[in-house]
């Protein structure tokens, strides 16, 4: 059985896209900050189903941040991510297995593409190079039109897509400076029944802690999900949050470079 535990579908990877983009053309001089955080993200999604029938739900992510960079997720779906780029390492596990996966990856940043570990049993996706997007560096630019592709869920195949962005400036959101960005995604060949509709995403991001504040992604075919930032506290999270339960196994697997649909 595969499993996937970074992998980013195809409307995390627009999102992704849009925000690492503009972090990376706006914000590459910027030194990283290593300030310690705990916070819940509420995610609200009222979305359209290919019927025209609706489907609701409310789920909260826990994310925090220790002195030493290293990134703990408790994700909506039960899986539980530790990020750790100075040593160039992931851990993943989840509560229905007691089996944590201690991944060593050759490099950090800059990582693009497909992944996955020498039996092909965990794998991850990042977005390419072909996946960047245009953003305006300031609002003064007001909206700026690129024509780039997308992956398809599959990961075989590119999709030519059209996004129009903008940059929104800085605004005070739970009392944390943020910079803001909006973009519409419109994708201009059929990606057959799992294609994306057309989507507005709208994402505030603190400059301070480089986290994610809030975000917003509407469309008359997708609905609406609304994610927002709460409860959050500027101290050391528990130790215990960056380690598997008690009783768990470790296995180590090395990531490598695959091409994307064949993992």
């Amino acid at each position: 059985m595969r499993h996937r535990y970074v992998v980013l579908a195809s409307a995390a990877v627009c999102v992704a896209v849009g925000l690492l983009c503009w972090q990376r053309k706006i914000h590459a001089k910027s030194a990283p900050v290593v300030a310690p955080y705990t916070a819940h993200l509420t995610i609200t999604k009222n979305r359209v189903l290919p019927d025209g029938s609706s489907a609701n739900a409310v789920s909260t992510v826990m994310v925090a941040r220790d002195r030493q960079g290293r990134i703990y997720e408790k994700t909506e779906h039960g899986l539980f991510i530790v990020q750790d780029p100075s040593k160039l390492q992931t851990l993943t596990w989840d509560s229905h297995n007691q089996v944590a996966i201690l991944g060593h990856w050759p490099y950090w940043s800059g990582r693009k593409g497909c992944w996955a570990d020498e039996r092909g049993q965990h794998q991850s996706r990042f977005p390419s190079d072909d996946d960047w997007h245009t953003v305006p560096a300031s609002p003064e630019q007001g909206k700026l039109e690129t024509i780039g592709s997308m992956a398809d869920p599959s990961g075989d195949k590119r999709i030519k897509t059209r996004y129009v962005s903008e940059n929104l400036g800085q605004k005070e959101i739970h009392g944390l400076a943020a910079y803001g960005m909006r973009w519409t995604m419109t994708q201009l060949e059929g990606g057959g029944p799992s294609a994306m509709p057309e989507t507005t995403t709208e994402v505030w991001k603190s400059s301070e802690l480089g986290l994610k504040l809030l975000e917003l992604t509407s469309g008359p075919k997708y609905g609406l999900q609304r994610e927002e930032l709460s409860d959050l506290q500027r101290a050391d999270p528990d130790p215990a949050l960056f380690k598997p339960p008690q009783g768990y196994k470790v296995e180590t697997v090395q990531y490598h470079q695959v091409p994307c649909g064949q993992q």
